[in-house]
């Protein structure tokens, strides 16, 4: 048996892809996206982001000119026993915690609503992402769903958004 993951887009500039209807219409429509907890992608990429928190850290800490768009992926509990994952904004960073503003409508986890100000748990942290001059920098899960786009969906996802993403 498998515990499903869904993921929260945070805005249309944000990608989040799934198997069906198809991962370009899921993008589209900013919809909530399912995962198997199986997925091997899906758990490389935030195995990554947690394995690399330390360089989001460092950027919060001393942020450089063109760092922007700090945003945190948390991992919260639903009724059905699996997680949803929601973007968290506006982040700040003081003695060792996180905290921001939830960014997403949750769907399923009554845990946090849109707007609500949480302190992060560090270990419910499943990804992490900024801006640095346009360039995104994490978003590791953001990746792992790009790259199951067909070559002419990524090239179009590409287009549609305002930063860029580096293979």
């Amino acid at each position: 048996m498998f515990r499903p993951i869904l993921f929260v887009a945070v805005s249309s500039m944000l990608l989040l892809a799934c198997q069906s209807p198809s991962i370009k219409d899921k993008i589209e429509n900013d919809d909530v996206i399912g995962f198997r907890s199986d997925d091997e992608a899906m758990n490389a990429a935030i195995v990554k982001a947690k394995n690399s928190l330390n360089l989001f850290v460092q950027a919060v800490e001393k942020p450089q000119e063109g760092y922007e768009a700090f945003a945190l992926k948390i991992a919260y509990d639903t009724p059905d026993k699996s997680f949803e994952h929601i973007w968290v904004g506006d982040i700040t960073y003081q003695n060792g915690q996180f905290t921001g503003i939830v960014s997403n409508s949750p769907v399923s986890t009554k845990e946090v609503a849109l707007g609500d100000t949480v302190v992060i748990d560090n270990q419910k942290i499943s990804d992490w992402m900024y801006l640095e001059k346009g360039v995104l920098r994490g978003g590791y899960t953001i990746r792992a769903m790009r790259d199951q786009l067909s070559g002419s969906e990524k090239e179009e996802f590409n287009k549609s958004i305002d930063f860029v993403i580096e293979d």
